[in-house]
C-alpha cells in the first residue's frame, strides 16, 4: 500500500518538547516506522524548517519525509499536488494529522481520488470546555474537516463520543485505534542505575513532569501542590526536587514565552527556585532513565486526548499520578497501575502526591502492574489495526 501522511503543523523530526513538537510527533514517527516495517510505502509531507523547499529525508527503505515550503494551507496543498505530479507519484490513501493538515487533505481530495483519513490529536471544542479558550475559527475548520473526510481515527471511545456530540461526526466514519509505545525503548531500569546515569541526587524525592510548556498541561497545579506540601511539612523543602522536561531552555524565545514566564513567576513567588527546575527538552533515548529515576511522574493536564507521557511512564514501571480527564482515564486504573487526582484541584494533587511519596509499598504495587498494563499498546499491533482501517476505506 502507498500512503501519504500530512503533517503540516509540525515536522515529526523536530526535537520533542520544542516549539510545537509533542506527542503527535512521536505518534507519526512510530506509526510510519511500523507501517514501513510491515512492507508499506509511506511519504510524510511536512513544512520546511528554513523557508525554501528541502530535499527529502529517508527514514528507512520504505519511508521518507518530504519538506515543502508554504505560507498557508492553500499554498501548501498546491505544493503537494505539484510535487506529486512532478515526481509521478500515486497513493492509495491520505492520512492527515491535526486540523491544519486536515484542511490540506480536504484540498487534496478534490484532485486525488483516494480515501482521506483524519487524526485530530486535540480538538478545539475540548479546549473551549476545559480551558475556556474559544477559538471559533479553529472549531469551524474542524467541523469542515469532519464533514469532508472518509474516516476519522479516534484514540479512545471518549474521543469518538466527543466527535459525535460536538462535531456531528457520523458514527460509521469513526474508528478507535489507540496509539502505541515502543517497548524496546521504554522499559524498566533500576532507580539507582538511572540516577547514577543522570547524575541525580539519590537522597532526594524526585517528581517528574514531561511535556510541552503549555497552559493545557497545568504545570502551575504541580507548583501549587508542592508549595502546599512545603508549607505543611517545612522539612520537605530540602528533600525533594521537581524536574520540568520540555522546551528549548537555550533559546531566548523560551524564556519570553507567556506560559513559561507565568510558571517561573509562580516558582519565585513560592520560594521554590532551589527545588523546581526547568531542564528543557531531553534526548528521546534518555527519557526512560528519567521515568525510572523519578519517585512519581505527574501529569496534571486539564485535557489530554490520550497522553503518550503516561503510556511511556507506565511502560517504564513508573509510579504515575495523573488528572482524571480524557485519555488518561483509559490508561490509568486508580490504585491498580497508577493514581488519579481530581482535575484542576491542587489540594487533591498535593494530598495524593504526599501519600505516594511516603508509601513505598504502594509505589511498588503500582509499578508492578504498570508495565503489564501497557502490553496491548505495542506499536506493531496498533499499526496492523490502522492498516485494517485503511483497507476498509479502500
Amino acid at each position: 500500500m502507498k500512503i501519504a501522511m500530512i503533517s503540516y503543523w509540525s515536522c515529526p523530526l523536530t526535537r520533542l518538547g520544542v516549539l510545537k513538537s509533542g506527542g503527535m510527533n512521536v505518534y507519526i514517527l512510530h506509526l510510519v516506522h511500523y507501517l514501513a516495517r510491515l512492507g508499506h510505502n509511506v511519504d510524510v509531507y511536512t513544512k520546511t524548517h528554513t523557508g525554501g523547499d528541502e530535499n527529502l529525508i529517508k527514514l528507512d527503505k520504505n519511508a521518507r519525509i518530504i519538506h515543502l515550503s508554504a505560507i498557508d494551507t492553500d499554498s501548501y496543498t498546491k505544493k503537494v499536488l505539484q510535487y506529486i505530479k512532478k515526481n509521478a507519484l500515486s497513493y492509495d490513501i491520505v492520512h492527515a494529522h491535526y486540523y491544519y493538515s486536515g484542511l490540506v487533505g480536504c484540498g487534496l481530495k478534490k484532485t486525488l481520488p483516494v480515501p482521506l483519513v483524519m487524526t485530530f490529536h486535540t480538538l478545539g471544542m475540548m479546549k473551549k470546555l476545559y480551558l475556556g479558550i474559544d477559538d471559533k475559527r479553529r472549531i469551524d475548520f474542524e467541523k469542515k474537516v469532519v464533514s469532508c473526510v472518509d474516516g476519522i481515527i479516534a484514540f479512545t471511545g471518549l474521543e469518538a463520543a466527543e466527535l459525535i456530540r460536538y462535531y456531528q461526526a457520523e458514527k460509521n466514519k469513526i474508528f478507535v485505534v489507540p496509539p502505541g509505545v515502543n517497548h524496546h525503548v521504554f522499559k524498566k531500569y533500576s532507580q539507582s542505575y538511572s540516577r547514577n546515569k543522570l547524575k541525580i541526587d539519590k537522597s532526594k524525592r524526585v517528581i517528574l513532569f514531561i511535556g510541552r510548556i503549555d497552559p493545557v498541561k497545568k504545570i502551575n497545579l504541580l507548583i501549587e501542590a508542592v508549595a502546599k506540601l512545603t508549607k505543611i511539612h517545612p522539612s520537605f523543602m530540602n528533600n525533594f526536587c521537581v524536574f520540568l522536561i520540555g522546551g528549548d531552555i537555550g533559546s531566548r524565545e523560551f524564556w519570553h514565552d507567556k506560559e513559561v514566564k507565568k510558571i517561573k513567576y509562580l516558582i519565585g513567588e513560592k520560594n521554590l527556585e532551589r527545588c523546581v527546575k526547568f531542564i528543557g527538552s531531553q534526548p528521546y533515548n534518555l527519557l526512560p532513565f528519567y521515568y525510572s529515576a523519578a519517585d512519581v511522574v505527574v501529569m496534571p493536564s486539564v485535557y489530554e486526548s490520550f497522553s503518550f507521557v503516561v503510556l511511556e511512564a507506565l511502560a517504564c514501571g513508573s509510579t504515575v499520578l495523573a488528572s482524571r480527564v480524557g485519555g488518561m482515564t483509559f490508561l490509568i486504573r486508580d490504585k491498580i497501575n497508577g493514581r488519579h487526582f481530581e482535575s484542576n484541584d491542587y489540594d487533591s494533587l498535593s494530598s495524593i502526591l504526599w501519600e505516594l511519596l511516603n508509601d513505598k509499598k504502594q509505589r511498588a504495587f503500582l509499578r508492578k502492574n504498570a508495565i503489564a498494563s501497557t502490553r496491548n499498546y505495542c506499536w506493531e499491533k496498533q499499526a496492523r489495526k490502522m492498516l485494517s482501517v485503511y483497507k476498509k476505506l479502500l
